[in-house]
């Protein structure tokens, strides 16, 4: 099973982003995901909104989640690491640019939750031409034209989400387990399902389906959250949750 974590850069500290980066690794994590926070970000639950709150209240842009992917890969880590981001951010930046320094950083490819496939030509573009993915989404709505499309569209892996809300909700796992059916039906590609997965026991459940990897974030995020203003504090407990997120899906 392939565990990737994801974390809101800047939240509450640029330190200890570099901190938790190097302990989710250290645990287990596969892959990093590594968030540009944003002010309205319309995909996420209530933690991941706080953290995107406290983050930009520190002043963290995205030049400076571009330097903190550069001080990680510095760190001798050489898993793949995404850049997600919400579209204004880069369409303000310039997408050319925005996609530039992300490659430059370390960046294997982009997540971007809010744009959908017609909109993604000059995105595609400037991804194709500085060589990084461009990670698409599938939910349980899609049907399986647009599926295919998805799945055509998607680099390195598809995106699953497993269930019809944000971050943090409640999985819906009927639904989920036909999803998964029918991408299997389509594509060789990998399956991480994200959203929603809380628990070693949620972990376990969803790669039953049939995913091929797990992808958690606000669970993460509620542990140091206990202690916002010491979040080294949580380290621990942080590594032993990702460890038992690994060991749960050890058949």
């Amino acid at each position: 099973m392939i565990l990737m974590t994801h974390i809101y850069y800047g939240d509450p500290s640029e330190e200890f982003s570099v901190k938790l980066a190097k302990t989710l690794v250290a645990a287990g994590a596969d892959i990093l995901e590594i968030g540009v926070p944003y002010s309205d970000p319309v995909c996420d639950g209530e933690v991941f909104q706080r953290a995107c709150k406290r983050a930009l209240q520190n002043g963290t842009t995205p030049f400076n989640v571009f330097e903190g992917i550069k001080k990680i890969r510095e760190k001798g880590y050489s898993q793949k690491i995404y850049l997600t981001s919400y579209y204004a951010p880069i369409f303000k930046i310039g997408i050319g640019k925005f996609v530039g320094l992300a490659k430059q950083a370390g960046v294997d490819g982009l997540i971007v939750p809010d744009i959908i496939l017609e909109e993604q030509e000059k995105l595609q573009k400037y991804c194709r031409k500085f060589g990084l993915s461009l990670i698409q989404f599938a939910t349980i709505y899609s049907d399986k034209e647009r599926l295919k499309q998805i799945c055509n569209a998607s680099s390195d892996f598809i995106y699953c989400i497993s269930l019809p809300g944000v971050t943090g909700d409640k999985v819906t796992y009927s639904k989920l387990r036909e999803l998964i059916k029918v991408i299997k039906s389509i594509t060789n590609k990998s399956i991480y399902v994200g959203f929603g997965i809380k628990s070693p026991e949620d972990a376990r459940k969803i790669i039953d389906l049939g995913a091929d990897g797990i992808i958690v974030g606000s669970a993460i995020a509620r542990i140091y959250e206990k202690n916002i203003f010491q979040p080294e504090s949580t380290l621990a407990e942080i590594s032993a949750f990702v460890r038992r997120l690994k060991e749960s899906a050890i058949f």
